[in-house]
């Protein structure tokens, strides 16, 4: 999605909102070494009136705005057995994001993102959070994560626009052709 505007299905221009987010990413961890595990929560708080999202596409990102690759994704993501709403993506490395693969009225999720092998300085996780598809919140953000052998101040970088929706939105008419091609074959075998 681009802050300058996106078009939706229909072909219409859609533009982030500008009031605060009523969506937040919470981590179980504001540090992280090689290989280390870290839990994220994404959740609705319920702000504006909004109590639900139904689509996400989130990565991990260096949180210094001067670095070469601050647009390139961090880490890899894991979801849980039988996730059903979202999915991982690989949009620059394997499972470095994750994404929405069906629109639904979802509340919270949690998944976990895996640090790389080798530390790269302090990380922030930004998302753009849909509660329809043109209403949506780009560059929503969690708390920094910091590398304890780095000595760079963190801080939010929220250009470019994160990569990948595209995808996301192949991926949901994908499931939604799917779905219907399976209801009716079953539909039409009794």
């Amino acid at each position: 999605m681009n802050p300058a505007g996106h078009l939706d299905s229909e072909g219409n221009k859609a533009y982030s909102q500008t009031i605060s987010s009523p969506y937040k990413i919470s981590i179980n961890s504001t540090t992280y070494t090689a290989n280390s595990i870290i839990e994220v929560f994404v959740y609705a708080n319920g702000d504006h009136g909004y109590d639900f999202y139904e689509g996400l596409l989130l990565q991990v990102r260096r949180a210094n705005c001067d670095h070469k690759y601050k647009d390139v994704a961090v880490g890899n993501f894991m979801l849980d057995t039988g996730e059903d709403f979202l999915t991982t993506m690989s949009c620059t490395n394997l499972d470095d994001t994750v994404g929405h693969m069906a629109h639904a009225h979802i509340y919270n999720r949690t998944f976990y993102w895996k640090a790389p092998p080798v530390t790269v300085g302090p990380l922030f996780i930004r998302a753009t959070i849909a509660r329809r598809q043109r209403t949506f919140w780009m560059n929503v953000v969690s708390e920094f994560i910091m590398d304890p052998g780095s000595s760079v101040a963190p801080e939010t970088c929220t250009e470019p626009p994160t990569i990948c929706s595209a995808t996301i939105h192949k991926l949901s008419k994908l499931l939604v052709l799917a779905m219907t091609v399976f209801i009716f074959i079953i539909y039409h075998s009794y």
